[in-house]
């Protein structure tokens, strides 16, 4: 996480130095950040893999976000929907707070689930999930998102 913040004060450093904070400038300058931590950085769990498995959240993410909509929206021009609410409790694996608390709010972001709490051990996760009736399926979804996270957070 030091890296993104690093990467976002070398674009301002680069704007400042250029006396232009266009969005191009910025770009330039974040991408520089990125060539530079890249070269710096050579352990086994590097900056680019980490920005890569980010990308891959992201884009993995709004997929995710566009099929939920279409299946609440589904839902909700049925004339008599079947709902199938219930109350999932998801193993976690990620331990810290920040990984939990983005999970989180990724899970509840996506129509059709709503992250309840976390159990005291921080070993559960609690959801409520409407769109699917299969529990494992609801559960899988949250999980998938879960080692999306890991992949960048760990």
């Amino acid at each position: 996480m030091t890296e993104i913040l690093a990467v976002i004060s070398l674009a301002f450093l680069w704007g400042f130095l250029a006396s232009d904070f266009s969005y191009f400038n910025l770009t330039v300058g974040a991408l520089l950040g990125l060539l530079l931590l890249g070269i710096v950085q050579r352990d086994e769990r590097s900056f680019t893999r980490r920005l890569w498995a980010f990308l891959r959240y992201l884009l993995l993410f709004a997929r995710e976000l566009m099929v939920a909509n279409v299946v609440i929206a589904m839902l909700a021009l049925k004339p008599r929907p079947r709902f199938y609410p219930h109350i999932i409790a998801v193993p976690l694996t990620i331990k810290t707070d920040a990984a939990i608390a983005l999970l989180s709010a990724t899970i509840t972001l996506l129509p059709g689930t709503v992250a309840i709490g976390v159990s005291e051990d921080k070993l559960k996760l609690y959801a409520h999930a409407i769109g699917s009736a299969d529990i494992l399926a609801a559960r899988e979804s949250v999980l998938r998102m879960e080692r999306l996270i890991l992949g960048f957070m760990s």
